[in-house]
């Protein structure tokens, strides 16, 4: 049996007949590109809304930019209370400027000019080492008449590569050639011609000099070599010669370093010849 009869005979799935489809009318452009009449009325209204917005934002700037007078007598009220009057200022202070003020006139600076000596002794702390001496007695200064010292005892600036920080002793500064004499009586201790530290430099051993049992020793150095005539073990009386000032070791200048050592610790050696000698 052919599927035709089989469709004509049930009764369950009659044959319906279709609508023939009807071909779209050809419009015109303007026609076709038309869009609904409800999505036309959204669009005008959103450019309302949009120049509603526009005109309310250039009103508001304009009435920040305005004066409170251009609205009106009320923006005098508000001016009036923003300006306290001259009655609440209270009273008002006057200056009066003199006619008789003379100009500020520049000053000049002055300014000294120091030796290289004069700088040492200001850099190194020896100010004021003056002293008098009658060059008497059992103890005397290491030269007859009183002399410059150039650095005292006690902390420093080296004044030398090879120079202490810690200055242990007494640098007197006499003319050159000037002779060294010892200070009190003694023996020597130890002599020697060193060409670094020192230089030729002579200890003596003094003993129980001052009577309260320290033993006391002192130093001199920095003399010129080949001339000191003394030696190891000899006996020294006060005042006899010992050599001549120099520059030998390590020193920056001519003089005599003085040193004296009580109980083998070393003090400063001003001190205690103001203390003790004449």
């Amino acid at each position: 049996m052919s599927g035709r009869r089989a469709l004509e005979r049930s009764p369950e799935r009659p044959l319906q007949k279709r609508a023939p489809v009807k071909p779209p009318r050809r419009g015109t452009a303007s026609q076709a590109a038309k869009p609904p009449k409800g999505r036309t009325r959204s669009s005008v209204g959103s450019k309302l809304l949009s120049l509603g917005a526009m005109l309310f934002a250039g009103a508001l700037a304009a009435g920040m930019s305005l004066p409170a007078s251009a609205f009106g007598p009320g923006a005098d009220v508000l001016s009036a209370i923003a300006q306290p009057s001259v009655a609440d200022q209270g009273d008002l202070q006057t200056v009066e400027v003199s006619n008789n003020l003379a100009a500020p006139t520049a000053a000049r600076d002055t300014y000294t000019a120091l030796s290289w000596a004069e700088m040492l002794v200001l850099k190194y702390g020896t100010r004021d080492y003056k002293y008098a001496t009658t060059w008497t007695g059992p103890i005397r200064w290491p030269f007859p008449e009183a002399v410059k010292i150039s650095s005292g005892f006690g902390e420093r600036q080296a004044p030398c590569a090879g120079c202490s920080s810690m200055h242990m002793g007494l640098d007197f500064q006499p003319p050159n050639d000037s002779p060294v004499y010892a200070i009190a009586d003694g023996v020597v201790a130890f002599q020697e011609d060193d060409a670094y530290g020192y230089g030729n430099h002579v200890i003596l051993q003094h003993g129980d000099l001052l009577g309260d049992g320290t033993d006391i020793e002192t130093l001199y150095a920095h003399m010129q070599h080949q001339s000191v005539p003394v030696r190891t073990g000899d006996v020294i009386h006060v005042g006899d010669f010992l050599g001549l000032v120099g520059r030998t070791g390590t020193a920056t200048g001519i003089h005599l370093h003085f040193e004296v050592h009580v109980d083998g610790v070393q003090v400063d050696p001003f001190k205690w010849l103001k203390a003790h000698a004449s």
